[in-house]
């Protein structure tokens, strides 16, 4: 019998300290957008107290989220009996002024003649009651003083004595003050534990920081009690309340502006304090995370395993957020320049994400046509993938233009989402060339240099895009506005997607010639040689209808040498130089190449043919990192 589903203690405790800390970040928010000078009449009387007050609740909302849970659940059980003690208050006030309008004089005997009168009086004895008890049962009092607690009672009974209509007001303002009493008296009792209990966490924190370091002790807390998830269920609330705000307020404004300037205006109004843009950083950071997983098991299915910088996904996008409406100063804006600048500011955020979703779904599609898959869904799934990541780019450069002016900072932005697009469209082509190979019957010699030549045009695409942003950005500082801002990124996009592009496409073309030159100048075998030889090529397996023969007699396909010559010059059987011997060996053909380590007698043709397949794999990933975008 399968074990029911069980939630662990510590996810339990978790889940309820992420409940109970959440609200700090609430009156945090609160906290920073009131004016404490302008919200509140202040007078001579009130000009100390109100301030003290303001910088209490902000003490208040720093202990709600750095407290232990078990002191925290105390707190909460304190404040719900002070909030029942408040409800107990306003329930004997509500009872006062409803027996202030009846004219009649009460007394036990009249009491049981009216049916009405006897079911409000014991109702409310009965709600006093319980409200007491459970006030005893939370701050734990277990002993006389208890009773205490049922002060607010006295104006029923003062009622049922006979008293006046107009002294239950006296006798309700008596058990008011009694009852501020009576808590202050409690608070000041425990005042010691309180300051006890600060103490210890400070000298906790302060040895935490001497012995560790300050930034050890902010990443344990940061995972301890969850502040990400407490981020994002706090700004998740709060947006969708200023929506249900927008919608219910004034439905007509929905149907006139349309819903995307509604959220761009909820964006703006839950990004006004540096609390607010933080939370929604973490949301967009998370939001991104569950996009690129969705992705990754769009493409896999149930097969996908994690990957070791899986965690980290998302929060480049997050990362990118804070730093732009930090450098934009998003905070000093109005809420209507907020929603404007977040249409940008989104843009580019998900330009990173369809960046990122790219960089999931390319390797699973070149494996997929390279490994000859035959699971069609997953190919038909990976090839729409790829379709929208080419499309959806260039169909959000084309909106963004409909709304603002192009200027040197919206090309930057918008060539980020073509490159992307040309880099899709790069992997397609690749893709069509390996399926085209596999629906062959025979072996494609020449796809590795049609391979190679589609992914040069896809580099000079990118070049030309990156040199069009350049030549962009010298003519609005050459004929209009210069500054230095646009100065140092001008430089920056020179250096790293002009000069650092040209430089690894330049030193692949080396490579590749040079290798060319020297396979070409191997002599190449006749139909004869490769029937005596009667085998397959010890670098693909395959077998070989021509073949390149080396210096030291061993036959392989000219593509694959070509490839080993990109990272080696050295021979994958035997080690020796391919078109002969150097100055530095012997006239012996047979001697080993003083580079390697290894004994040609110890050679194995098994350990040099893994030898050649991984360094071939590692040759192409080599070349593919370095033609990766900076």
């Amino acid at each position: 019998m399968a074990r029911p589903w069980k939630i662990s203690r510590k996810t339990a405790e978790m889940g309820v300290g992420i409940i109970l800390r959440t609200p700090a970040l609430f009156i945090l928010e609160v906290w920073y957008k009131t004016d404490p000078l302008k919200t509140f009449e202040v007078t001579s009387d009130t000009e100390i107290i109100v301030p003290v007050i303001y910088h209490l609740v902000f003490v208040l909302a720093i202990a709600i989220a750095t407290l232990p849970l078990k002191q925290l659940v105390t707190f909460y059980m304190y404040l719900v009996s002070c909030i029942m003690l408040l409800g107990s208050y306003l329930l004997s006030s509500l009872f006062v002024e409803n027996e202030s309008q009846e004219e009649e004089a009460l007394s036990l005997t009249t009491l049981f003649e009216n049916r009405q009168t006897l079911e409000r009086i014991v109702l409310h004895l009965l709600a006093q009651c319980f409200i007491s008890a459970l006030i005893a049962y939370l701050v734990d009092m277990n002993n006389w003083a208890k009773f205490l607690l049922l002060i607010f009672t006295t104006p029923v009974f003062a009622r049922l004595t006979g008293f006046p209509t107009d002294l239950l007001y006296v006798i309700h303002n008596f058990a008011s003050v009694f009852t501020s009493l009576m808590v202050l008296f409690y608070l000041f009792n425990n005042l010691g534990n309180i300051i006890d209990i600060c103490k210890d966490g400070i000298n906790q924190v302060y040895f935490a920081v001497k012995t560790f370091g300050p930034i050890p002790v902010a990443v344990t807390f940061w995972h301890s009690v969850a502040l990400p998830i407490q981020l994002l269920l706090f700004w998740t609330l709060m947006f969708a309340s200023q929506l249900y705000t927008y919608f219910t307020t004034d439905k007509g404004r929905f149907y006139d502006d349309g819903w995307l300037v509604l959220i761009l205006a909820g964006l703006g109004e839950c990004c006004a304090t540096p609390v607010s843009l933080f939370a929604f950083c973490v949301t967009i950071s998370y939001t991104s995370y569950g996009i690129l997983t969705l992705t990754k098991f769009y493409l896999q299915g149930w097969e996908a395993h994690p990957l070791e910088n899986d965690a980290a996904r998302g929060w480049t996008e997050g990362f990118t957020m804070l730093l732009i409406a930090v450098q934009t100063d998003l905070l000093d804006l109005t809420p209507m320049q907020r929603a404007f600048l977040m249409s940008i500011l989104l843009f580019i955020v998900l330009s990173s994400l369809i960046q990122s979703m790219y960089e999931i779904a390319d390797p699973v599609l070149l494996s997929l046509s390279a490994s000859h898959n035959p699971r069609y869904f997953r190919h038909i799934r990976a090839v729409a993938l790829c379709t929208f990541l080419w499309i959806f780019p260039l169909f959000m450069s084309y909106m963004i233009c409909q709304y603002f002016d192009l200027d040197f900072w919206l090309m930057v932005i918008i060539s980020s989402c073509l490159l992307t697009s040309v880099q899709v469209i790069g992997s397609l082509v690749v893709y069509s060339l390996f399926i085209y190979d596999s629906l062959r019957s025979e072996p494609w010699e020449s796809l590795d240099d049609v391979i190679y030549w589609a992914r040069s045009c896809t580099r000079v695409l990118e070049f030309l895009v990156a040199v069009f942003v350049v030549c962009y950005g010298l003519k609005e500082s050459l004929l209009g506005e210069w500054s230095w801002v646009n100065s140092s990124i001008l430089l920056i996009h020179c250096y790293f997607n002009v000069w650092q592009r040209l430089q690894s496409g330049w030193k692949s073309f080396l490579l590749r010639w040079e290798a060319v030159k020297k396979v070409e100048s191997l002599p190449l075998a006749t139909q004869e040689q490769l029937e005596q030889f009667n085998d397959v090529c010890s670098i693909c397996f395959q077998e070989m209808k021509s073949a390149r023969i080396t210096y030291c007699k061993h036959y392989f396909h000219g593509v694959c040498l070509r490839k080993w010559l990109y990272v080696k010059e050295s021979c994958p059987m035997c080690h020796q130089h391919i078109t002969g011997p150097t100055p530095t060996t012997d006239a012996n053909p047979h001697q080993q190449d003083p580079n390697d380590n290894v004994q040609n007698n110890d050679i194995d043709d098994g350990d040099g043919l893994n030898q050649g397949l991984q360094l071939i794999n590692d040759s192409e990933s080599d070349e593919s990192n370095s033609d990766s975008d900076i």
